[in-house]
């Protein structure tokens, strides 16, 4: 097994990005019978692909208790095995009881759970507010209902539409009452107006004195805009890749586009200027491209300060609003020892991206020799396994 590694000997890990797998009709379970009737077809249906069916049958085989070698086996290497790629099967995917357990086998204390994207995909982009807030609401409690097999360390991540100011500040206090431990918003202007409007200031003011952050995930924001990848040529994708996340190479680059534009409004528009206690988690976003984005702010301001009397309201660079309230996962094929030298020991977060198979095969082996080859000292290395973590979510464990 390929899981602890040195660095987690004496130290407290945390993970900062997992996932369940959604099987076909389990948010219907969770909704009521209006936004069922109501729920747009999912994007993407894995278990109807002819290729994919013997794979599914086996994820339904061993979670009904008949396939004790291939569960021993997936637990043996939770990362590594082969038997991941099966999103359906891998140890712990749609078993909240499961998921406890690959904690204890990981050596992680804590994890923050996002559901899949297709949960997103049936309800959020609907012109019917009843069916985006019924929708979130059914998303929300089905992944509280998840987390529930340890609500201490699955941490629960629900949806918050900005569709309407009012509704999603009720949206929000319903999340919070049952359970959630994150909101995911939407990096991209909603309705005509900036992500830093006004109308959003009791949303922020209820997250900040509650100490639910904000989390912006990949499929957050517009990627690649469709238009420009319209080459006149059919593409193709190779059925048995199980990856409905960045199965676009185009959208790599470009993953953080709509984030830097989302954290430009909160900072220049002195968002997180009054409310100092807001924590933002930027998830499966890569980290590349932190180093520029801190010194293009910073550069921004410095210059366009001088004409725009509001940014004269800020105290501070905006490279420190990012230190103090921004939290980060680089990707593991990453380089995030220079990501580290480059931002400092405030903003990178461990992660795994279970049971994603692009959180690699060996995650703590990928993240342990990319910090090694900047020797990241104890205090680096505790920051990033643990404190960042403990900071953005609020976590008071003394480590």
């Amino acid at each position: 097994m390929k899981q602890p590694t040195a660095h987690c000997v004496n130290r407290t890990v945390h993970d900062a990005d997992s996932h369940i797998t959604e099987s076909g009709g389990w948010m219907e379970k969770y909704a009521s019978q209006y936004v069922k009737d109501n729920l747009a077809a999912p994007f993407i249906d894995l278990e109807n692909i002819p290729q994919l069916k013997p794979v599914f049958e086996q994820a339904k085989k061993r979670l009904a208790g008949n396939d004790p070698e291939l569960t021993e086996v997936l637990k043996a290497d939770l990362y590594g095995s082969p038997g991941k790629r099966n999103l359906m099967a891998a140890y712990g995917a749609v078993d909240g009881e499961e998921r406890r357990d690959s904690l204890d086998i990981a050596g992680i204390s804590s994890q923050i759970v996002f559901p899949g994207l297709v949960f997103y995909s049936r309800f959020a982009k609907s012109k019917d507010l009843k069916v985006v807030y019924g929708g979130s609401e059914a998303m929300n409690r089905a992944m509280v209902d998840f987390c529930s097999a340890d609500s201490q360390r699955l941490l629960s991540v629900g949806y918050l539409s900005f569709k309407d100011p009012e509704l999603a500040l009720a949206s929000a206090k319903q999340a919070i009452d049952m359970g959630v431990k994150s909101l995911w918003l939407s990096s991209d202007a909603v309705d005509g107006r900036a992500p830093s409007h006004i109308a959003y200031d009791p949303i922020w003011a209820l997250l900040e004195e509650a100490g639910v952050p904000i989390v912006l995930h990949i499929g957050s924001g517009v990627l690649m805009p469709k238009e420009y990848k319209n080459t006149g040529n059919q593409r193709t994708l190779d059925p048995m890749s199980l990856n409905i996340e960045t199965t676009s190479p185009k959208d790599l680059p470009v993953l953080h586009h709509s984030i830097e534009r989302w954290l430009t409004c909160m900072i220049f528009d002195g968002v997180l200027e009054r409310f100092p206690k807001l924590k933002i988690g930027l998830i499966e976003l890569g980290s590349n491209w932190l180093p520029a984005c801190l010194a293009n702010m910073d550069l921004g301001v410095s210059q366009l300060g001088k004409f725009d009397t509001g940014l004269k309201n800020l105290s501070m660079k905006p490279s420190d609003y990012m230190k103090r309230q921004v939290r980060a996962t680089p990707l593991h094929v990453e380089d995030a020892g220079w990501v580290l030298r480059s931002v400092g020991k405030e903003m990178l977060m461990f992660n795994t991206d279970y049971p994603h198979p692009e959180g690699g095969s060996d995650p703590f082996g990928d993240f342990e020799r990319s910090l090694d080859l900047v020797q990241a000292t104890p205090e680096e290395l505790d920051n990033f396994y643990a404190k960042n973590f403990e900071d953005l979510m609020g976590l008071n464990t003394g480590s």
